[in-house]
């Protein structure tokens, strides 16, 4: 017998409850299967929390047995639907190139055949070239000429600049180099001029590397006011770096043109603006000081006890606060933003640009001036999400398909830029990141940082020139990171900042397209084999502006 049988059987008037009944039982029935759902999802959480956590126990195990992990094995290329070519895959400026055109030959030898039958014609000599190196310990003796005048001074030939302290310029660029750019530690750099056949100390060692070095401390810094001077943008990040056995910081600020490093004790955002003051003093609050106090909600109260204007208020972190308290302001949430504004005030009358463009990974500290985010660390957000149901994973692969399909979007508008695709690009975003999905509130947030952050993620619209990415600062902030595997931190403030000093100097050269080897040799030898990197940084800024300049006005049409 059919359920509409047994039903149109029932009469009217009993019907009706029988129906409700029926009815609540399948909202209860609904109730417990989300119930159940929602047990489920957080029992898959909780599983996969537990397997991260198992599996960080075995690698920590491992490292203690000092055995190897498991093996990572990249995927199979065979598969793929198209393999890169060969000049695909090579790295750039690793093209073949004629080695002759730069051989000079030093040394000539002459060879002879062992045997030579009677009769045979000399033909000529056929080349064939080597290149070696000649590793060996040069000691000079200078002999200083000595005169006695007819009153009885005494006139003594004077020693070469670049030979002042017993150890050559080669010497002193060769440790230099060799722990720098090669990151060769202090103990083996000592092993290796020991076995050369030098007399040296560890203690010489380590004043060659850290002492008098206040020319190369001088153009690092100015290779920093050039570049915040004459940039559009900078990439900027911060690691780790122990000092004195404390936990520290070394911050980054650079862009395709220069590189600047700067370890200090902390990384907030007071400590960030003094980066940018450079080694400038003084404190300033000026209209753009009153910008950020406003956008920081500073009380109105302490607010009518300013004035805002380009002049010096004072010198020195003392004279600051004195002026502070004399004002009546000691709360230290207050004394902290009026400081960050100040020094704000500063570093722009110094020549930072109100309109430069801070691009970072998000960390709150950078978000000053005018701030962008790197697309590669906001993606992290939805990569890092797991899936309980299967129509979870599909929507989280659905929305990294239509971000990573926008971002190749962006990159091409950065070759092509025009207004209609600005206008397309800002819609798409809408589209894609105010979408929102039912039962997976994980994802939903994700999306909701997009759309919070919309006007930081899309700035490339308004300066295409703007990287989508951090990576050029985790290239350069990566230099420490490998520094501190190998030689661990820093125990002197000046060898700190030596570090910080000749690893920018490094880096800037590379950028350059200097010789790092060159740079040395020319700065310890006091020629300008190398010209001054800061006036290299502003030259090129000046070339770029005159090139840019040259295109807008063959686009403009007459």
């Amino acid at each position: 017998m059919t359920n509409s049988l047994l039903l149109e059987d029932i009469p009217e008037s009993e019907r009706t409850p029988l129906v409700e009944w029926l009815l609540k039982i399948i909202a209860q029935q609904q109730l417990v299967i989300e119930q159940q759902r929602d047990t489920i999802a957080k029992l898959e959480a909780k599983v996969s929390q537990l397997e991260e956590k198992v599996g960080n126990l075995d690698e920590q195990i491992l490292a203690a047995k000092k055995l190897k992990g498991k093996p990572k094995i990249r995927p199979s290329t065979l598969n793929q639907t198209q393999a890169p070519t060969a000049r695909e895959n090579k790295r750039a400026g690793s093209e073949k190139r004629s080695k002759k055109t730069s051989f000079v030959a030093d040394e000539e030898r002459v060879i002879e055949p062992l045997e030579l039958p009677e009769g045979a014609k000399f033909n000529g000599y056929r080349e064939y070239d080597v290149q070696d190196l000649v590793v060996k310990r040069h000691n000079i003796r200078f002999l200083l000429a000595e005169y006695v005048t007819c009153d009885g001074k005494t006139i003594v030939g004077k020693l070469p600049e670049e030979y002042q302290g017993h150890y050559g310029v080669t010497l002193r660029g060769f440790v230099l180099y060799q722990h720098h750019q090669c990151r060769v530690p202090q103990t083996l750099i000592l092993e290796q001029l020991t076995e050369l056949g030098i007399d040296i100390s560890a203690g010489q060692v380590n004043r060659i590397l850290i002492c008098n070095k206040e020319s190369f401390h001088a153009e690092q810094s100015q290779v920093l006011r050039a570049g915040l001077e004459t940039a559009e943008y900078v990439h900027t990040d911060d690691t780790g770096a122990r000092h004195q056995g404390q936990n520290g910081y070394c911050t980054v600020i650079g862009n395709d043109v220069f590189t600047h490093f700067s370890s200090t004790n902390s990384k907030s955002r007071e400590n960030y603006l003094r980066i940018l003051r450079g080694q400038n003093q003084d404190f300033i609050l000026n209209e753009y000081s009153h910008s950020y106090l406003l956008t920081q909600q500073l009380p109105q109260c302490h607010l009518v006890k300013l004035q805002f204007s380009s002049v010096v208020i004072c010198q020195g972190e003392a004279e600051w606060l004195v002026y502070l308290h004399g004002l009546g302001i000691t709360s230290q949430q207050a004394v902290k933003v009026l400081t960050e504004a100040a020094l704000l005030g500063s570093a722009i009358e110094h020549g930072l640009s109100p309109q430069m463009i801070i691009l970072s990974d998000g960390a709150r500290q950078f978000d000053i001036l005018v701030h962008a985010l790197c697309w590669i660390h906001m993606e992290r957000g939805i990569r890092r999400l797991k899936g309980v149901t299967a129509q979870q994973l599909i929507e989280i692969e659905e929305v990294q398909d239509s971000l990573w399909e926008y971002y190749h979007q962006l990159k091409a508008y950065q070759n092509n830029p025009f207004e209609l695709e600005k206008q397309r690009l800002v819609e798409r975003f809408d589209e894609i990141f105010g979408k929102r999905y039912a039962r997976h509130n994980g994802l939903n947030l994700a999306l909701q940082q997009f759309c919070t952050h919309k006007e930081e993620l899309l700035r490339v619209l308004d300066a295409p020139q703007l990287p989508l990415h951090t990576n050029a600062a985790e290239a350069d902030i990566r230099e420490y990171v490998t520094r501190r595997k190998i030689s661990g931190g820093t125990r002197h403030d000046d060898g700190r900042r030596a570090r910080d000093t000749f690893t920018g100097l490094k880096k800037t050269c590379r950028k350059l397209a200097y010789s790092f080897w060159q740079y040395l040799m020319s700065r310890l030898r006091g020629d300008d084999t190398v010209p001054y990197l800061p006036d290299v940084i502003r030259a090129k800024a000046t070339v770029k502006t005159e090139v840019f300049s040259i295109l807008i006005e063959a686009a403009t049409p007459t």
